[in-house]
């Protein structure tokens, strides 16, 4: 809410800016800019008819059409701008203008007849006032809105559409003056506020790019990264000498990059430092990438399945089908092999899903599977890979507080952050899961017992604002399916509970069952159906 009406609050004074820009410079001198303000102070000059008048009429059509074509969760800050265009107009031209000769109201020249200063003024004074609606995701309506719709129907940018509306209006006064240099002076104003816009929204984003080569990097990646900026270690080699050398690269926004230089000569007053303007930083700590991505894959919404095992891709993909684009963990460049540490299988699906999605951005499903049986009181559960080698102790315990550890849940960022950052983490291919021993365990711990057991898988769907991790949406689906254990294990056993759980209605293992069947009846399928049934819901909302 407070970030809300921050918005509206500059959005409001840049209004302002702009509206004190049109009375002092604009109207006095009779300079014609672009978009609806222009046709509206052409008419202006033609008629009399105050210029907040027409605004108000023409972006009222415009946003009656915009709101049928665009929805109405696009138009709210445009109709606002518009609101508070009208209003202001009307105040600054009441508060400005003066009684002239023949009885009527004028607007003074206060920079006497000087018509091309007006004209820089005026362009600097529209540009800033934009810059503020606009940095703030505000609109002052008219041919923005045009742009939009057009662009939604046609593959042009909203900047060349906005150009050619303004060119047109611009050039429509000279059939009011019959004067060209009033043409010429429409043109140098627009350009003039374009710049000034451009300029203000670049230098606010302005960021520096620093390549650091120093004999001492480490002290100096230390103590940027201490003082809250990110740093890159490359690997270079010193041609002249042949010795290696490592090469810091950092960027930071370019109001910080005196104390960067400070710390880099208190540590190594030697080193060699290149800097360079970065004009646009997207990522983490930086900007937003706010332009909309190309509809590729027949316009597929792009889910990434935090695995890479082969055999679970293939299952996700044929119950989903084609209408998703379904990538791995290797697929968005993701070499972590994520610890099930939460506490419950639901606690880890969610912990892989919303690290997924907080360091590579794309929505995120996940899963985690556990055998639970009756007589072991729901174990191996959370340990089904690793049953074998987690004391007696610690699984007594387990059993104990299984209960509780269904509802679990916790704050996930300090986990993720250790796990992103654990070099011990990483997925190097191999497993140190013993198949064999885990069923030796299990039939030995059910001898003479009761061998009723089920399969439970918890796939977790997080989605949301890439930027903004407190605005993530999550939601979990179970899968249950109902069997026994095998007196003996399958042969040649390649996974743990496959090779040792009989579905109910079988007298197989699922091993024994084969992939077809058990993609059919298998207690994924079963949630990942939930999960289809859920996005199709969404995506008719």
């Amino acid at each position: 809410m407070l970030l809300e009406l921050r918005d509206y609050f500059f959005i409001t004074l840049g209004v302002c800016i702009y509206s004190v820009g049109v009375t002092i410079f604009m109207l006095p001198y009779g300079l014609t800019t672009g978009g609806v303000v222009g046709i509206a102070s052409i008419i202006y000059y033609v008629s009399g008819l105050e210029v907040q008048n027409t605004y108000i009429v023409i972006n009222i059509l415009l946003l009656i059409a915009a709101i049928k074509i665009l929805g109405f969760k696009f138009c709210a800050k445009t109709i606002y701008g518009v609101l508070c265009m009208t209003f202001t107009l009307a105040f600054f031209q009441r508060l400005f203008e003066q009684p002239a000769p023949d009885g009527g109201m004028m607007f003074p020249k206060l920079i006497g007849d000087e018509v091309f200063m007006a004209c820089v003024l005026g362009g600097i004074t529209d540009g800033i006032g934009l810059y503020f609606c606009f940095e703030n995701n505000g609109s002052t309506g008219g041919t923005d809105i045009i742009a939009a719709v057009v662009n939604k129907y046609r593959q042009m940018s909203l900047g060349t559409v906005i150009m050619a509306c303004d060119v047109v209006i611009i050039s429509s006064c000279y059939f009011v003056f019959h004067d060209w240099f009033r043409v010429i002076y429409g043109f140098v104003l627009l350009f003039i506020c374009s710049f000034t816009l451009d300029y203000c929204l670049n230098r606010r984003h302005q960021s520096v790019q620093f390549l650091i080569f120093s004999r001492n990097p480490d002290k100096i990646a230390n103590a940027i990264i201490q003082c809250g900026y990110g740093v890159t270690v490359l690997d270079g080699e010193g041609w002249y000498t042949h010795t290696e050398r490592k090469v810091l690269l950092s960027i930071i926004r370019s109001r910080q990059q005196v104390n960067v230089l400070r710390l880099i000569k208190s540590i190594d007053p030697y080193a060699f430092v290149s800097m360079s303007n970065a004009n646009g930083v997207w990522g983490e700590g930086f900007d937003k990438m706010n332009v909309t991505v190309e509809k590729t894959q027949k316009g597929k919404k792009v889910l990434v399945f935090a695995t890479n095992s082969t055999h679970k891709l293939q299952e996700v993909r044929a119950i989903l089908g084609d209408k998703y684009d379904i990538r791995t963990l290797a697929d968005v460049g993701c070499n972590i092999e994520i610890p099930r540490s939460a506490g419950s299988i639901k606690g880890n699906a969610l912990l892989k899903a919303r690290f997924v999605k907080r360091y590579y951005g794309f929505d995120c499903i996940a899963d985690d599977t556990a055998l639970e049986c009756v007589a072991l009181n729901g174990l191996p559960g959370i340990y089904s890979a690793n049953y074998a080698s987690v004391d007696d102790d610690e699984l007594s315990a387990a059993a104990a507080k299984r209960p509780k550890l269904e509802n679990y849940s916790e704050e996930l960022s300090e986990e993720m952050l250790r796990i992103l950052h654990s070099k011990a983490a990483v997925n190097d291919g191999k497993t140190e899961n013993n198949v064999r021993a885990n069923i030796e365990k299990l039939l030995s711990d059910l001898d003479g017992k009761d061998r009723h057991a089920s399969l439970h898988t918890v796939v977790a769907l997080v989605t949301g604002d890439f930027d903004d991790p407190t605005m993530y949406e999550t939601y979990t689906f179970d899968g249950v399916l109902d069997g026994t254990i095998a007196e003996h294990p399958s042969a040649e056993p390649q996974f743990f509970f496959d090779s040792v759980f009989i579905p109910d209605g079988y007298d197989m293992t699922y091993q024994e069952l084969g992939v077809d069947v058990k993609n059919q009846i298998s207690q994924r399928a079963i949630a990942v159906g939930k999960l289809k049934d859920f996005l199709e819901k969404m995506k008719k909302k």
